[in-house]
């Protein structure tokens, strides 16, 4: 049997040297090192060009744009009532060429590592961006067609990654369909050397054998990699019939029953999509990606300050 699937979001890796550094849920991840500045919070809550939010508690409402991608409102200079998806999985906030255009910004090309392919965008310095009460000048985000990057983009004006999202701790509440900020700390990075350090990568038992899985909003199930989860997962036990995928028109991929996996205390048989691994520098020691929906929680909290990540 063959199916066809769409897309996800997920824009994992835009460096070639990558060293993430993995944690449990509940455990604590040392602070970046990469090269970069340290902003501090003081009584100007502002250093470095980058604001911090100054009130615990804010709220921020969103909608779900297919059943499982964040969408909240947000500015980008004068620009108001503009749409962003908030997504765990992109190291590097990513602007739509129309809006970014408007603003005349002097722009140099990148590329990024999204699955199978390499990207090619330009990058610029934005003077501000705001959503909630997160908001930050004078910062370098990615500008592209973000309705050629996945079909479930084209609606949406920004995708907002870790680089801005890890200012602020925060909660997403599904049941209220909320974002409660809260004050990181003390201090926070902004990286440049290392991206991938500031995702939240979770710890997964597969029959008794511990996987590495990136948490990413932009993703609505569990994509493996499968030479990886079997180097990993010696005997590797799957149940069910398999299916063959096609993601996004282009990419081929197995749905199949992952037995005894553990997200939490329990385990349970678990759908994924196997695909084939990238090259051995991008993403090490990462076996897959998890999307916020395979918790079957009622609100995620992350704390990017520790390097957890807690539901319930």
């Amino acid at each position: 049997m063959e199916l066809r699937v769409s897309l996800c979001i997920a824009a994992q890796v835009l460096s070639v040297a990558l060293s993430p550094q993995p944690v449990a849920a509940g455990s604590k991840q040392p602070e970046s090192t990469g090269q970069g500045s340290i902003c501090e919070i003081d009584e100007t809550h502002e250093k470095c060009g980058v604001t911090l939010p100054v009130e615990s508690g804010a709220e921020l409402p969103f909608r779900l744009s297919a059943g499982y991608l964040i969408m909240v409102e947000g500015q980008i200079g004068a620009q108001r009532n503009l749409r962003f998806i908030l997504d765990t999985g992109a190291t590097m906030s990513i602007v739509d060429k129309k809006i970014a255009d408007k603003l005349k910004l002097s722009c140099h090309p990148i590329e990024s590592f999204n699955f199978d392919r390499k990207l090619v965008w330009e990058q610029a310095e934005f003077p501000e961006i705001r959503f909630g009460p997160v908001a930050a000048t004078k910062t370098v985000m990615l500008i592209g067609h973000l309705a050629e990057y996945s079909e479930f983009a084209k609606n949406a004006d920004a995708i907002i990654g870790v680089d801005l999202l890890k200012l602020s701790n925060f909660s997403i509440d599904y049941k209220a369909k909320k974002i409660v900020f809260h004050l990181r700390g003390l201090q926070a990075t902004v990286a440049r050397g290392e991206p991938l350090s500031d995702c939240l990568i979770l710890e997964v038992q597969v029959q008794s054998h511990t996987i590495r899985l990136i948490v990413d909003t932009g993703i609505a199930g569990i994509l493996m990699y499968e030479e990886r989860l079997r180097t990993s997962v010696p005997g590797l036990q799957l149940t069910g019939t398999v299916i063959n995928v096609t993601m996004g028109g282009r990419l081929h991929a197995k749905q199949v029953t992952l037995h005894g996996v553990a997200i939490g205390p329990t385990d349970r048989d678990v759908s994924v999509l196997l695909m084939n691994s990238p090259p051995p520098d991008m993403l090490p020691g990462i076996v897959g990606i998890i999307g916020i929906a395979a918790l079957n929680a009622r609100r995620v909290n992350f704390d990017f300050a520790r390097g957890t990540l807690s539901w319930e």
